[in-house]
């Protein structure tokens, strides 16, 4: 198995994969930035720190903006990676399907299901490694920014430990577009899942950012479950046929 998700990996383009996570993390600082620059002229974002300080050691009263965009960026990186995962599944996944050279793999005396897990597996390390390293770059520049304003924002250690997990049974979740994307070997009802997703995952509200159901524990454990099930049957039931595109 680690030989097929090894394989799997070195198809990526790594310049490609670079350009899109780098990109996408400018795109998550610029919606970052036009949000609360919004909100702070509108005085609100206290609205939707909320119990921040738990969270956060705080210092003087200018760290409400490192707050601010802490938890934000958290949640836009959090959509834009999982529409970053649906790319990879449409890519690694559902366009060898619609391309027909899967099943040039399927002809190799390997278990189709091996093949297929290889395919998801490798798609969730290549998100993880880029959803996390994102949340960390983007930590480490709201950090810079911080001490060049001379605003004391320490992020407590047990908020990056719990991006770790957030970050992994988001990528889990994230899975999910490939099943319905195999219903009709569609890359853009792939996207348009993703895009679904990630809407769902990371909506806002007052107060809603320091006391974010989806990011509970509880939440993650059984999304990331019952999407392992369904990810499980779907390569279950496309092992067990034969497939014809037309």
């Amino acid at each position: 198995m680690l030989s097929l998700i090894k394989i799997e990996i070195n198809k990526v383009s790594k310049s490609k994969l670079f350009l899109a996570w780098f990109v996408t993390i400018l795109i998550v600082l610029g919606v970052t930035g036009i949000i609360i620059m919004g909100l702070g002229t509108d005085n609100k974002l206290g609205e939707f720190v909320g119990q921040s300080s738990n969270n956060f050691i705080i210092a003087d009263k200018w760290g409400n903006w490192a707050i601010a965009t802490s938890l934000f960026s958290a949640l836009f990186t959090k959509a834009a990676f999982l529409i970053f995962e649906a790319y990879l599944l449409s890519t690694i996944f559902i366009d060898e399907f619609k391309q027909r050279t899967i099943f040039q793999l399927f002809s190799y005396p390997i278990s189709k299901i091996k093949l297929l897990w290889g395919k998801v597996i490798s798609v969730i390390v290549i998100s993880f490694f880029a959803h996390f390293t994102a949340h960390l770059v983007i930590q480490l520049l709201i950090k810079l920014v911080a001490v060049l304003t001379e605003s004391d924002y320490i992020p407590v250690v047990n908020q990056l430990i719990n991006l770790v997990g957030i970050s992994f049974g988001t990528v889990l979740i994230g899975i999910l577009p490939f099943v319905i994307g195999m219903i009709k070997y569609s890359t853009p009802i792939t996207m348009l899942s993703g895009l679904c997703l990630a809407a769902l995952l990371s909506n806002a509200t007052p107060g809603s950012l320091t006391n974010n159901f989806v990011d509970s524990s509880l939440f993650l454990i059984f999304a990331s479950f019952i999407s392992i099930i369904i990810a499980s049957v779907s390569i279950y039931n496309i092992s067990r046929k034969d497939i014809n595109i037309e």
